[in-house]
């Protein structure tokens, strides 16, 4: 086995990291089936009608946004471990909900309920794995988190797709989907974890939600490379808020693909993204602190100009690859930044910020598709986006809080451990 392997293997060691890793990985497998089998019914029910993939997509952005203003604040005055306990428990009903009764409005708003609580339980489990390994590991951590999320972008677009073509339906999908929060509320509840207490934690305690958003966002305009973090973040969620919505068209009306075509693409994504994900950490040895992130949103809106620039399934696929590769190797390596250098205080709304900068420009984006999905071409919108993506990057790229994030060097904070 070798360093890097080995590395990643120990800390599964750790029990209340390994309970955490797997009752995450699990859930989020499941969600991620459960969420493109969903997209792939609302399609077929709704006659092939884009719109109302980006009214499900923005009505699921808006209450993950909700859930991530709310979740990272929260993390920071209330257990975090009963905090993904309960966000486990609530999602229940709401996919049991989904087995009797599927009408379009109710799937939507199902759909959207589940989004809140994952909006408020993302925050939160990262900020608690920074608690959870010792801060020599939290690269290793980061990258595996961002490898294992990048096999699931792989997995569970296939997966969901290729399930919901054999069945026909989404009762089996939903059926392991709970299986999966079952599966995360056990886990969880074995996690030995007692919230660090300091006197800024516990008057923090004495705020309200309000007032802790403002604290996460005083402390992001302190620090020009956070900012530039939370803006690059805003401009690719503004890009995947139109993007994902037209992925589906796009590869059915454009390219002549199928439903399963579709899967196969975004595994294309997933494994790239496996793959930036595991070479993080030896790259971030040439490129440390902000540079990698720097360096991918440039390349990014190059990638997308190339995916939909050839008009063919097979070079479709290998710049998903490719802009698969840069994603995750910008998320880790922001992952690892803020690990290395946000303090324990701020994890949380750090956390919940860059979530927020992400959904909320994808609200825009579905909210887009929804109302002229059916005015214009799918290629023609797709066009457009990426002339946007590509301004919104470019025109920043020699501003000064881009500059001071390849510049920046940070001191490492040191962090309370509960392995």
């Amino acid at each position: 086995m070798d360093s890097k392997a080995s590395d990643k293997a120990s800390l599964l060691t750790l029990p209340n990291f390994r309970r955490l890793y797997i009752s995450g990985s699990t859930s989020e497998i499941g969600s991620f089936i459960t969420e493109t089998v969903i997209m792939l019914f609302i399609f077929k029910i709704t006659d092939n009608n884009k719109e109302s993939l980006g009214m499900l997509r923005s009505c699921f952005l808006i209450f993950l946004t909700i859930g991530s203003l709310i979740g990272g604040p929260l993390g920071e005055f209330v257990n975090r471990k009963k905090i993904l306990v309960w966000c486990e428990i609530l999602r229940i009903p709401i996919i049991l909900s989904l087995i009797w009764y599927r009408e379009v409005a109710w799937v939507i708003f199902c759909n959207s309920l589940v989004a809140l609580f994952t909006g408020i339980f993302r925050p939160s489990r990262q900020a608690l794995v920074n608690e959870v390994v010792p801060s020599e590991n939290i690269v290793d951590a980061n990258s595996l988190f961002g490898s294992t999320n990048a096999i699931l972008n792989l997995a569970g677009p296939f997966l969901g797709a290729t399930l919901f073509s054999f069945f026909g339906g989404i009762e089996e999908v939903l059926i392991f989907d709970l299986l999966t929060y079952f599966l995360g509320i056990f886990l969880l509840s074995k996690i030995i974890y007692r919230p660090y207490s300091s006197d800024q934690t516990e008057s923090s305690s004495q705020q309200n939600l309000f007032s802790e958003i403002l604290l996460g966002i005083n402390y992001v305009k302190k620090r020009a490379e956070l900012f530039a973090i939370i803006l690059n973040t805003f401009t690719v969620g503004l890009c995947i808020g139109l993007l994902i919505p037209l992925l589906v068209p796009y590869v059915i009306e454009v390219l002549g693909g199928t439903e399963t075509q579709y899967g196969f693409l975004m595994s294309a994504f997933g494994i790239g993204g496996f793959l930036g994900s595991l070479f993080t950490k030896k790259i971030m040895i040439k490129l440390p602190n902000g540079k990698i992130p720097y360096v991918s949103i440039l390349v990014e809106p190059l990638l997308f100009a190339g995916f939909i620039g050839f008009r063919n399934y097979y070079a479709s696929i290998l710049f998903f690859f490719i802009w698969g590769f840069f994603v995750f190797l910008r998320i880790t390596s922001q992952m690892n930044f803020i690990s290395q250098s946000v303090e324990t205080k701020y994890l949380s709304r750090v956390h919940s910020l860059i979530e927020l900068s992400f959904i909320a420009p994808n609200i825009i984006g579905g909210l887009f598709i929804s109302f002229f999905g059916e005015k214009y071409p799918t290629e023609q919108m797709l066009i457009y986006s990426m002339i946007a993506f590509a301004i919104f990057v470019y025109a920043r790229a020699p501003l000064k809080h881009m500059r001071y994030l390849w510049t920046v060097n940070p001191a490492q904070v040191k962090r309370h451990i509960q392995t």
